[in-house]
């Protein structure tokens, strides 16, 4: 999976999404550990690398890892952000 093309930004210790394209009209707010998701997904990604990228740079047990990442890519498939 892979996200279409988005502009993440910090601001404030905020993280802000945008698309470059016009997909979605408007921003999302996201944490840090979302933002760093985002970033893996710019480029095409299985959720097991996505799993163990997260494990790797937060320190933390996979099924929690996979549980936030599927809670991530459920919101930005939610407003179309990610490639089909």
């Amino acid at each position: 999976m892979k996200l279409k093309d988005v502009i993440i930004t910090e601001a404030n210790g905020d993280y802000i999404a945008v698309t470059a394209d016009g997909t979605f009209n408007g921003m999302i707010r996201m944490n840090r550990t979302a933002a760093f998701i985002a970033e893996e997904l710019k480029e095409e990604k299985t959720l097991e690398q996505l799993i163990s990228a997260v494990c790797k740079k937060y320190d933390v047990a996979e099924e929690i890892a996979k549980q936030n990442i599927l809670n991530v890519i459920k919101q930005f498939d939610s407003v179309g952000l990610i490639e089909k």
